[in-house]
């Protein structure tokens, strides 16, 4: 799926916890933005691709799992995408960092 490619300056990726009351298999609870604080959650996204001039060039790769600020990302485009994902444009300066454990307990167990 390398239809679409990141420009220098951008970053591309999906959701993997969107917005939404849910709860993943490691027990995080991710809320909807109410407009209040405490609705407010940073989202994990996967990198789908990194643009060579972004200020996490080299510290973020395709495939990496990033966690992006609130609402530091634009609407989605729809893509031609095997499982009908949304490709978001992020922005980099907003990437607090990249997960470094088990992937499986950000998956959701229900909606």
């Amino acid at each position: 799926m390398r239809k679409v490619r990141a420009t220098a300056t951008s970053v591309l990726g999906f959701f993997i916890n969107p917005p939404g009351e849910g709860r993943t298999k490691g027990g995080l609870i991710t809320l909807d933005d109410d407009g209040k604080t405490e609705g407010i959650k940073s989202r994990f996204f996967e990198v789908h691709d990194v643009g060579e001039r972004t200020e996490v060039y080299g510290d973020v790769k395709p495939g990496d799992i990033v966690l992006v600020s609130h609402g530091r990302w634009s609407r989605g485009l729809d893509i031609e995408h095997p499982e009908g994902k949304k490709i978001y444009s992020l922005d980099p300066e907003e990437i607090l960092g990249v997960w470094q454990g088990d992937t499986s307990v950000l998956e959701y167990t229900s909606r």
